[in-house]
């Protein structure tokens, strides 16, 4: 038997939950809109500024969804 450092990691980390892993979709999807947006901008297109500002309200739903996911405190 050896000792298998990657399924020991595997084991030690479950996977996140779906919905964390879909927030962090959202996150990855707005920063990358907002790149773009910001990318565009530069060169004077209108479409920059749209995905400027898309990027942003969506960065702003996936964190706000992320931040829910975590654990409610009873003692609030």
């Amino acid at each position: 038997m050896s000792d298998d450092p990657e399924r020991t990691r595997e084991a030690a980390s479950p996977k996140p939950p779906r919905e964390e892993r879909r927030a962090r979709l959202m996150i990855a999807g707005g920063a990358a809109l907002l790149f773009l947006g910001i990318t565009l901008a530069v060169t004077d297109d209108d479409w920059g500024r749209w995905l400027i500002v898309s990027g942003i309200v969506l960065l702003f739903v996936a964190l706000h969804r992320f931040g829910r996911l975590g654990p409610e405190d009873a003692t609030v």
